[in-house]
């Protein structure tokens, strides 16, 4: 019988987003973004709200959380607003990014074991390359990556595929032998888009169902799944 070249036991490319991927920055997230909001606006929006922007950039999330929110703008003052949403968003993270991140439980044994398969690793993330590697760092996930995209890579991001595509371009890797893993409906997008397979990390903030909602071509429980299907 012919060997698909599709066929996930013949990829040696694993793309993962980053937070709520392979760190836990969950609770730092909404917690950021709690403070910002509340010292901005005096309000939060809905933990669905924010949940349904993990995954793009910060700046976007913003602002579509603003237009949302149907407050009367000018685009001049809804700029004026994300500026200074932003400032307390980033203050607080980076004051409490050490002391609330943290790698899910079985992130840096699985890594491992793929590296060990000779599987290249990459991150794909909407995060800054400052606080990105940071995270990377803390939990020992470092030295592990192949290559990064971060959010100052490229133009365009998740759920566009310049992201993805930049990365398998640096590690010279054919989309056909390379997945991306994450816990976002815009990584499913993105990854669809960029013509690889994708991996659905149900471990993740997603809301319930909206992961198998986005039809990947896998779902993980857990990161043991993951050695499960990248055999």
């Amino acid at each position: 019988m012919a060997i698909q070249v599709n066929d996930l036991s013949l990829n040696q490319t694993i793309l993962f987003d980053l937070d709520g991927t392979l760190v836990d920055t969950t609770n730092l997230i909404l917690q950021c973004f709690d403070h910002s909001w509340q010292s901005v606006c005096g309000r939060v929006p809905s933990r669905e709200s924010l949940l349904e922007t993990f995954g793009i950039p910060l700046r976007e999330a913003m602002r579509r959380l603003l237009v949302d929110s149907k407050e009367t703008m000018t685009s001049s003052v809804r700029d004026e607003f994300t500026d200074r949403l932003l400032t307390e968003y980033r203050s607080f993270n980076v004051a409490n990014h050490d002391l609330m991140a943290r790698p899910f439980d079985g992130a840096q044994e699985t890594v491992s074991k793929l590296r060990a398969r000779d599987y290249r690793i990459g991150v794909v993330t909407s995060k800054s390359r400052e606080i990105a590697l940071r995270g990377l760092k803390l939990c020992g996930l470092d030295a592990m990556i192949d290559t990064a995209i971060f959010l100052e890579d490229t133009s365009r991001h998740k759920p566009d595929p310049e992201p993805i595509r930049l990365a398998l371009e640096r590690l010279n890797a054919r989309r056909e032998a390379a997945a991306y893993v994450g816990d976002s409906l815009h990584d499913i997008e993105a990854g669809r888009r960029a013509g690889v397979r994708t991996v659905g990390a149900l471990w993740g903030p997603a809301l319930p169902g909206a992961l198998e909602s986005a039809a990947p071509d896998h779902l993980a429980a857990s990161f043991d799944q993951l050695l499960d299907i990248f055999d």
